[in-house]
């Protein structure tokens, strides 16, 4: 088993994390992208605008340090993943998977009925992570993350199968 791979555990909001929040947002979305209005918002008090309205956001820690975070940001009968990122040294070790996993389970334990997301078409890896779940492309209804969000996608939970 591959030892860097089991260090790694996720948790669920914690105070002391939120700066973690958002630098490793920031610097995600800065290298491809300018932070935008929401982004700070969001990013700046997860607390309010995430957790407060029913929310939850994930970390992935490993030896005391978060390395990786998402969000599920509620509305209705769905939620919203969003906010996912691992620290650029890390990539590639599975630690998004184990976001998804969190994340998917987080929404079935809440009956929701489906996950949504907006991404961008020129983000190869992520959208192979989002289709090896089973997130299906759509319609982009919404224009929140500017030219950032080229492409939305839908996980139903009812037809989700796990790994």
């Amino acid at each position: 088993m591959n030892k860097k791979k089991s260090l790694v555990q996720i948790e669920s909001f914690h105070p002391n994390y939120v700066k973690d929040f958002y630098e490793l947002n920031k610097k995600w979305i800065e290298e491809s992208w300018k932070l935008e209005t929401s982004d700070i918002h969001d990013l700046s008090n997860p607390k309010k605008y995430i957790i407060d309205k029913g929310g939850e956001v994930f970390f992935a820690i490993k030896n005391n340090k978060v390395i990786g975070t998402a969000a599920m940001v509620f509305s209705k009968d769905m939620f919203e993943l969003a906010k996912m990122t691992v620290l650029e040294e890390c990539r590639g070790l599975g630690i998004a998977n184990k976001l998804m996993d969190k994340c998917i389970d987080f929404a079935k334990q809440h009956n929701a009925k489906e996950i949504a997301l907006i991404t961008n078409s020129a983000l190869v890896i992520a959208r192979n992570l989002y289709d090896k779940y089973g997130f299906k492309e759509v319609l982009l209804d919404s224009n929140k993350y500017g030219d950032r969000g080229d492409v939305k996608m839908i996980l139903k939970l009812s037809t989700f199968k796990s790994f």
